[in-house]
């Protein structure tokens, strides 16, 4: 009977471990500064590996075009850095932090190409999955 026991408290032990383990590298996965990593590393070389699960449902990419604004969702977001997959940027890429805060963070990514820069300020918020990316708004100079 003793045994028994032990077996029993020994295997709930190690589900309990093991559920939170996973929670833990789940939560810890979708941190701050992977949600700007893997931004940054798609829009610069074309990695997209991971870049639709640090986007929000309802994330709103802007681009700034003259006197003209075009807004894309998440889906023509995803689209476009597909069809750049794997190709590196002929640029500079630098980011730095403007606003940090416990629900939000706003980042400014620096694209210095030969001729003009690609200036995105990237929106990320703490969600209930981690941090994602609810907006970017680009602008060339």
């Amino acid at each position: 009977m003793k045994a028994i026991k032990f077996t029993l408290a020994a295997l709930l032990i190690s589900i309990i471990i093991t559920s939170v383990g996973y929670a833990k590298v789940d939560k810890g996965y979708l941190t701050m500064d992977y949600a700007i990593k893997t931004y940054v590393e798609a829009v610069s070389f074309g990695k997209v590996k991971g870049i639709e699960e640090i986007l929000d449902n309802n994330v709103k990419f802007t681009l700034a075009q003259g006197n003209k604004v075009i807004n894309y969702n998440k889906m023509e977001l995803i689209n476009s850095l597909k069809i750049s997959e794997n190709i590196n940027q002929n640029c500079k890429t630098d980011y730095s932090i403007i606003e940090k805060g416990d629900a939000q963070t706003i980042v400014k990514v620096t694209m210095d190409y030969e001729n003009f820069s690609k200036i995105n300020y990237v929106t990320i918020s703490n969600t209930d999955q981690g941090w994602k990316i609810t907006n970017v708004s680009s602008v060339y100079k």
